[in-house]
């Protein structure tokens, strides 16, 4: 061949390259977006027109110009229109649902919450994260970015990391980051009068950033903050290059920034992979701490690899580990530095909120250290945080790519569609929020999230779905971590140089920074040459004080010591055995040690020796000394009786001998002065007008109610399940929300939503109580201001208030003729007055104040009970499948996919075996006490009056004796001829107590129990997550520690 024959060949090959390539170019920035827009179009969706090759991308940078030119005004929360102007643009001239274009590429703006979370949800997996190839990789190649099995199996491994119980263990690094930075602010401010500013933007970085470093990586911390410089510097080079990724191998170009961003990467791999490696060795020499995120990764890593045999590809490799730590950086320290920063910004331009905050702050913690429990009962605080991230949502936007055809909305997209949700305009959105949208509203918050907007639920802070931030929960307990400690310290405003500027870089930050001045909070108190001023009049108060004091001591003497030791001389005179009492004390410190060692270890997952880990002290009282023991609660004698004889013969209370025990009532009473409260002629004549309330065929009514509120529980978990058709979700605080939601449907009726909130206050006050419980042996603590204590009687007074509204309101229209009787209240107030008619009196045998404390006693013993029942229902029956598949086979042939009746939960044999075998196994209410109101015989045993006795329900549930030696395995079976059959002393099934006092709501909670459990059945099989851990816990029902996560499966 010829030299011109090749230079003709490589013509012609060269020819047809570049024929390709311009095809290919063609087709990319010309055809294919034509086709799109033309499909798009004709399905009646409007937006821009595509101009190539770059779309919006000019337009968008021009408004993005426009924006930036002028700043906000103070106080004003309508971020949209800078943050977001092409899009808020788009939305105006075009609708909820409109395209705009990346380049070649159509992205279809998505506004409406209900297409936003069906995007989200991918429960069919049309829907795939956009891939950014190389600049993905630069910044993190972690959960974020992977898909299918990947993703699927890194998330299972990294959920143990981010589950409470672990994040609790960093709390003290929290702490340490938050103690240097106000300590740093505090020394800043000293030597002027004059409030010290600081621009809390950057500082906010540092500190997310140290927290991160110290989480992470814990003791190789320095090595971490090096690296969070880089990512640092990384992020900023990736969002000035990502406007630039329409021109095609614009990454692979040797510019600057492209080296720069290559060598950051290298050097953060470098590092990684050193500490990686030194905490791998140290974890096989069996050294290394896990009580940060690399050590529990690694650990998870290394149980997940165990679990599946040891294969090499069972974990996720180094360089998968490498990618995680990356995303720790970027997802867990932009995000909270940025939630904090508008936060302290927000609430200097509304110093009320702050104040409110503050207060509740000091309220919970003082001056000390925050921890887990009090962070956990921030409710405004956490209303504050929710709203500057509705207001101020950090990751503006979410997209998502159809790598299908695929309908959304009435629309069939083409594969290669962009699916723009745009958080901020969702979270801006009149319709979805309020005319007061734009508006700083925390209270809108106050009845949590679900009800917080028209169209629940539409708050997309951390995304939605089973892709939604793993780190949600790390980032909210740091902001509220730092914002609490700060509000401890400082009071602060906003500085006259702030510019209200803010910008999504990245993230949304302020573009000018954020300069607040700050105040020290601290009060010192006034002095006179180094000396407290006293007034004239302070010896005679001395005087006064130290008669108080001699009077309080001599009754102190008296109750902790010269009473309790002629009592235990009485009672071990004939022949009791117990503990010796201990000054001053008694057993609570030995009560202390061993719960806490039986609290400290889980169940194994199997086992339902329930006793030895919730009652241990009692259990090993009974061991050492028998059935009949004496113990000391402080300084009062407390004899355990587990004989089931006894037992009965104590509730019985045939001779009126017995009752509540008179040191627990006050407090008992701040929770609910009701039935459970009283005593003699005024217990009977409630009882009687309480039974007619709670009558079967009066319960028969409130069917709808149970029905309605069982189908949204079921509704909102089908809405969460993924594209699997499987969801975990932890069914503890689901039960907790749907029996609070029953009774606020049943007891009130119309008056739903003010039911709710008393709910909420109610839940409050019963922590509370259990706190205050604690103090009952110190004399006159409940009189003491302390902060509890004020609470506890606010809360009270608030429920009272509300009670009293609805009831008047109710009692009105009874007495017009308009009022119905389908709820408790409406039964109630009825049966009331037909009690005061055939007594002949003109006063109602209930006052108001009465229907009040029985409401409020209603709320706490008809919710908590049956959302425990229903939780430990679904975990053993997870644990035994072969009894959820014969309960759902009874519940189909009984009621098909028809929604349960009254006539067919009567017919559910094997649903109700299994609730008496949860309920002997896990009773709500471990333990009831009595006290002897006078000198009493009791098994051969004479006891003074003021002896209290403990009755263990759930050791009596437990005893082989009684139950025989298959007491702790679950046999549902055992009860196959009812509750008389079922145990050798009979009755010895007591979940609702004995006697003439046992609980009148019993009917109640067990026909809500079925009624649930029968829907639940209906829709889904369920199995354990991994990430449950068996732990009962008494606080002061029979908890799940840990939560209850269920995994989901429609059936």
């Amino acid at each position: 061949m010829g030299m011109q024959q090749l230079l003709l060949v490589w013509a012609v090959v060269a020819g047809a390259v570049l024929a390709w390539c311009a095809v290919r170019a063609l087709e990319w920035a010309w055809w294919k977006p034509r086709r799109l827009e033309r499909a798009l179009r004709a399905q009646g969706l409007r937006g821009t027109p595509y101009r190539s090759p770059a779309g919006d991308a000019p337009l968008n940078v021009q408004l993005s110009a426009e924006a930036r030119a002028r700043t906000m005004p103070l106080g004003c929360h309508d971020v949209v229109p800078r943050a977001m102007p092409l899009f808020h643009q788009a939305m105006k001239e075009h609708g909820k649902v409109s395209i705009t274009w990346f380049g070649p590429v159509p992205r279809v703006t998505i506004t409406k919450p209900e297409l936003v979370r069906e995007v989200l949800s991918n429960k069919f997996g049309h829907f795939e994260k956009l891939k950014f190839g190389r600049f993905q990789r630069l910044l993190h190649n972690g959960l974020g970015s992977h898909e299918g099995e990947k993703w699927a199996k890194h998330r299972r491994i990294i959920n143990p990391a981010f589950h409470l119980e672990k994040l609790k263990r960093m709390l003290p690094a929290f702490a340490a980051c938050c103690t240097e930075l106000v300590d740093k602010w505090e020394g800043l401010a000293k030597g002027g009068d004059e409030p010290y500013e600081v621009d809390v933007w950057p500082e906010m970085q540092s500190l997310t950033g140290d927290v991160i470093s110290r989480a992470a990586f814990g003791s190789s911390y320095l090595e971490g903050k090096r690296i969070f410089q880089l990512q640092g510097e990384q992020i900023e080079l990736i969002v000035a290059t990502m406007n630039k990724i329409h021109i095609p191998g614009y990454i692979h170009l040797p510019t600057k920034s492209n080296r720069r961003m290559k060598q950051i990467s290298a050097e953060i791999e470098g590092m990684l992979k050193r500490i990686i490696a030194k905490r791998e060795s140290a974890l096989k020499a069996g050294e290394a701490s896990s009580d940060d995120l690399l050590g529990l990764l690694l650990e998870s890593n290394l149980d997940h690899s165990k679990g599946n045999g040891g294969t090499a590809n069972s974990g996720i490799s180094i360089d998968d580990v490498i990618g995680e730590c990356k995303l720790f950086y970027f997802a867990g320290m932009e995000t909270t530095s940025v939630l904090l920063t508008w936060t302290m910004v927000v609430l200097s331009m509304h110093p009320e909120w702050q104040d409110r905050a503050r207060e509740e702050v000091l309220h919970v913690f003082g001056s000390h250290s925050p921890d887990y429990d009090g962070l956990s009962r921030l409710r405004i605080v956490t209303m504050v945080l929710y709203e500057v991230l509705r207001l101020y949502t950090p990751l503006t936007a979410l997209q998502r790519k159809t790598y299908k055809p695929m309908e959304l909305g009435g629309v069939r997209y083409p594969a290669g569609v962009v699916l723009t949700l745009p958080l901020l305009c969702v979270h801006h959105d009149k319709d979805v929020w309020g005319a007061d949208a734009d508006e700083f509203r925390p209270e809108r918050f106050a009845e949590g999230i679900s009800k917080a907007s028209r169209e629940a639920p539409a708050f997309f802070p951390f995304g939605w779905g089973p892709r939604i931030c793993i780190g949600q929960n790390f980032a909210l307990l740091e902001a509220k971590m730092g914002l609490s400690m700060i509000l401890q310290r400082f009071s602060f405003d906003l500085s006259p140089s702030y510019t209200h500027a803010p910008f999504p870089v990245g993230l949304l930050q302020p573009e000018h920074g954020a300069q607040v001045h700050t105040y020290d909070e601290i009060e010192t108190m006034e002095t006179v040459d180094g000396a407290p001023l006293l007034h004239p009049w302070s010896l005679l108060l001395y005087a006064l004080g130290t008669l108080a004091a001699l009077w309080w001591v001599w009754r102190a003497l008296d109750r902790f010591w010269l009473r309790p030791r002629r009592l235990g001389r009485a009672l071990r005179a004939q022949g009791l055995r117990g503990t010796p009492y201990r000054f001053p004390s008694g057993d609570w410190k030995e009560y202390a040690r061993l719960l806490g060692a039986a609290l400290a270890t889980p169940m194994p997952p199997l086992s339902h020796d329930v006793a030895s880990r919730a009652l241990s002290f009692d259990l090993a009282a009974i061991k050492q000394h028998g059935n009949v023991c004496v113990t000391w609660f402080g300084p009062e004698a407390r004899v355990i009786v587990s004989d089931p004889k006894l037992f009965r013969e104590i509730l019985a209370n045939k001779n009126g001998r017995f009752g509540k025990q008179k040191s627990v009532l006050p407090i008992q009473n701040l929770l609910a002065d009701g039935l459970t409260s009283h005593q003699g002629e005024k217990w009977v004549a409630h009882r009687r007008i309480m039974n007619h309330a709670f009558h079967l065929e009066k319960l028969k009514r409130m069917l709808p109610a149970f029905a309605a509120c069982s189908s949204e529980l079921i509704n909102r978990w089908q809405d969460s399940v993924g594209a699997d058709g499987a969801q975990e979700i932890d069914v503890w605080p689901e039960f907790q929300n749907l029996t609070g939601d029953v009774i606020s449907r049943s007891a009130f009726g119309s008056s739903f939503s003010e039911g709710r909130r008393i709910f909420q206050l109610q839940a409050e006050q019963a922590q509370n109580v259990t706190k205050m419980a604690r103090a009952l042996d110190f004399p006159g603590y409940r009189f003491l201001p302390t902060e509890i204590n004020r609470r506890t009687k606010a809360n009270a007074r608030e429920v009272r208030e509300l009670l009293k509204g609805i009831i008047t309101k109710r009692e009105s229209a009874m007495k017009d003729g308009h009022a119905v009787n389908d709820d408790l209240l409406g039964l109630l107030l009825e049966t009331n007055i037909k009690e005061s008619q055939e007594a002949g009196s003109s006063k109602p045998t209930m006052t108001t104040k009465d229907i009040i404390e029985e409401l409020k006693l209603l709320y706490f013993a008809g919710s908590d009970t049956t959302a425990v029942l229903l939780t430990w229902t679904m975990v053993l029956l997870s644990m035994h499948p072969e009894w959820q598949d014969r309960a759902r086979e009874e519940v189909l042939r009984v009621f098909g996919k028809n929604s349960p009746d009254f006539e067919g939960i009567n017919h559910l044999k094997v649903v109700t075996m299994i609730m008496h075998e949860v309920l002997r196994l896990y009773p709500p209410i471990l333990l009831v006490g009595r006290e002897a109101y006078e000198e009493t015989e009791l098994g051969g045993i004479t006891y003074p009056a003021g002896v209290t006795f403990a009755l263990p329900i759930a050791c009596i549930h437990h005893d082989p004796d009684v139950w025989g030696e298959d007491v702790g395995e679950f046999k549902p079976e055992r009860f196959a001829e009812g509750v008389s059959k079922a145990s050798k002393d009979s009755p010895a099934l007591v979940p609702f107590s004995w006697g003439p006092r046992i609980c009148v709501g019993q009917n109640f909670a067990l026909l809500e129990a079925k009624m649930a459990l029968s829907m639940i059945l209906q829709q889904f099989s369920f199995e354990l997550s991994p990430s449950y851990t068996h732990a009962p816990f008494p606080l002061p029902t029979l908890q799940p520690q840990h939560g209850a996560q269920i995994k989901l499966t429609k059936f």
